[in-house]
């Protein structure tokens, strides 16, 4: 009986039920959108048909962070929304309560009927919302797929029922605790829906209100109209603090973000860089960088050994380097693929605790001197120096993120040496995803038994606009003293596609900022047009008592700013009745 009731209620008064529904299927399609977008930023770890360390490190951190920030401010949002939504269903039913609570029904009765109601008003809504926004996030993967990003679909058990069940649970403590109150008091007050019985209409108002009734009785008469009825100012003051709230972080989160990611990439790979070797070692070392930003790309010892006799070459050969003006910086480097370990730590928090799972894997490890480095690396920690780099090891921030539990209270052992490293620092790198560890340039070769000028790979940084300039003299030098396998590679445009990558990934933020935008406006609409006939009782009898129809329509534009507005004027028209038809 319950159920049959507020179903028909439901139909019988689809033109303000209907409206709600929509309200809150926008915001679950919405918030269930985030919720898989989000599922799918670490999509690397599960389809395999990708490289396992694409965008796993620190950045990749941070973005999941800040939408999981989001995801909680929208559940919150869509938990507003839901309950301001059949709050404001329960006031207006107040004056169908006192008649049936006039007719003599239970008040048990009128709370069973009208929560059943809310509920199906929620459930329905939640479903097409939740429809909607699988729909939706599958539209956008397809987009996304051009730009390059391969999202994938894995069905969400713990956001999804978060916002289920709290939205269930506060319809029923909330909601349903002003379906009590209004069972509960006088006949004579629930008659009066959102206006307060005793309201007071020649109360003073405060100075500010004052002074903006003084601009004109349009003025005057929309503020009064929006202090009569408080309750619902209140609905619309907390509904769209929290829109704008989302919007709001949104646009600062997503602005901060590109900008400190822009950055940490910059100092990670550099611009303007040289990249000097064979062919095959540049070619597989250029790769390595692209792998940031290009998930199908993979490489591992399987395609090269980096320390091939015929890879390796002397510094002496090409130190006329040092003599070109053009270029202001230069690294030595020599790159191999090692097995490495992690190895167990200590933790102290109150008691020692062993930490460390004994991983193992092949990752590049690359010499450098830590005084001539190119990079002006986003660390925490520290780059070791000189002095300590047979001791110490400075890792990327995916395999510290991803190979350690706890990296500078643990050790990396880098089997192909038989050495045992500790951590000095963690580095933002796009290098092999940030899946590289350095070492001291010196120590590597003593370990690896070549000289101390033996490299495979030279790194020139340019001053501005210099490349055209050196390009044929850089080759002709490189071929002369290396011989025809060696060349050189310009690593910009690698560069330039991964600041690409990053900018792609901050559209979607803004694509959600025009969504919640028009969301809010839609909600604007559809709040309005469930309390259409209650306002229009109001245009009504000041139509009634001669005010004009440019006045009236004047006092609905300065609603909209008072009150988030409403869109009555228009829907008027359309009404048969014809006191709507002749009214305006």
């Amino acid at each position: 009986m319950l159920l049959d009731f507020a179903l028909k209620d439901f139909i019988r008064k689809r033109n303000q039920t209907f409206p709600y529904v929509l309200i809150i299927s926008m915001v679950i399609a919405l918030v269930e959108f985030m919720i898989y977008f989000n599922s799918s930023l670490g999509f690397n770890l599960i389809d395999q048909n990708y490289n396992d360390y694409f965008f796993s490190g620190s950045i990749n951190l941070v973005y999941s962070k800040f939408n999981s920030i989001i995801i909680v401010l929208m559940i919150c949002l869509a938990f507003v929304i839901v309950i301001v939504i059949t709050t404001t269903l329960a006031i207006s039913r107040k004056r169908d309560i006192a008649i049936m609570k006039a007719l003599g029904t239970l008040p048990r009765k009128l709370y069973g009927f009208y929560l059943i109601e809310a509920y199906v008003i929620f459930i329905i809504g939640f479903v097409v919302g939740l429809i909607f926004g699988l729909i939706s996030y599958g539209i956008f993967a397809f987009i996304a797929s051009f730009l390059g990003f391969i999202l994938i679909f894995q069905i969400d058990f713990i956001f999804t029922p978060i916002l289920f069940f709290s939205c269930f649970i506060g319809i029923f403590l909330i909601s349903g605790f002003f379906i009590r109150k209004i069972g509960s008091q006088n006949i004579i007050k629930t008659f009066s829906r959102d206006i307060p019985c005793d309201y007071d209409a020649s109360k003073r108002l405060t100075l500010i209100l004052r002074v903006i009734s003084g601009l004109g009785l349009n003025f005057k008469i929309s503020i009064i109209n929006t202090m009569r009825r408080k309750g619902e100012f209140k609905r619309y003051m907390i509904v769209f603090s929290f829109i704008f709230l989302v919007i709001f972080t949104l646009g600062l989160g997503t602005v901060v973000l590109n900008t400190s990611s822009h950055e940490w990439i910059r100092k990670s790979q550099g611009e303007n860089l040289i990249v000097i070797g064979h062919s095959d070692v540049i070619y597989n070392y250029s790769l390595m960088y692209k792998m940031f930003s290009d998930p199908k790309i993979s490489v591992n010892k399987e395609d090269i050994e980096f320390t091939d006799s015929k890879y390796l070459f002397s510094y002496n050969d090409i130190k006329k380097l040092e003599s070109m003006n053009e270029i202001e910086e230069i690294d030595k480097r020599l790159i191999k693929f090692c097995d490495v370990k992690e190895k167990d730590g200590i933790l102290y928090n109150g008691m020692y605790k062993i930490i460390g799972q004994q991983r193992t894997g092949n990752f590049p490890i690359i010499g450098i001197n830590p005084d001539n480095i190119i990079q002006d690396f986003e660390i925490e920690g520290g780059l070791y120096t000189k002095k300590s780099y047979y001791d110490y090891i400075t890792i990327g921030d995916g395999l510290a993120y991803n190979f350690f539990d706890y990296p500078f209270n643990q050790s990396l052992e880098i089997l192909s040496l038989n050495k045992r490293f500790k951590i000095s620092g963690v580095v933002i790198d796009s290098f092999f995803s940030g899946y590289a560890g350095y070492v001291g340039l010196d120590m590597l070769q003593d370990e690896l038994n070549l000289g101390n000028q033996v490299i495979n790979l030279v790194l020139i940084k340019l001053k501005n606009n210099a490349y055209n300039n050196i390009k044929e003299e850089l080759q002709f030098m490189i071929k002369k003293n290396l011989g025809d396998d060696f060349t050189h590679l310009n690593l910009n445009p690698i560069f330039n596609l991964n600041l690409q990558y990053l900018s792609n990934l901050t559209l979607y933020p803004f694509f959600l900022i025009v969504t919640m935008t028009l969301i809010a406006i839609l909600s604007i609409y559809n709040y309005q047009k469930a309390g259409l006939i209650e306002k229009a009782r109001d245009f009504l009898i000041m139509r009634a008592i001669g005010s004009k129809s440019k006045s009236l329509k004047k006092n609905s534009f300065l609603r909209i700013l008072f009150r988030n507005g409403s869109l009555i004027n228009s829907k008027f028209r359309n009404r048969n009745d014809s006191k709507f038809n002749n009214f305006i």
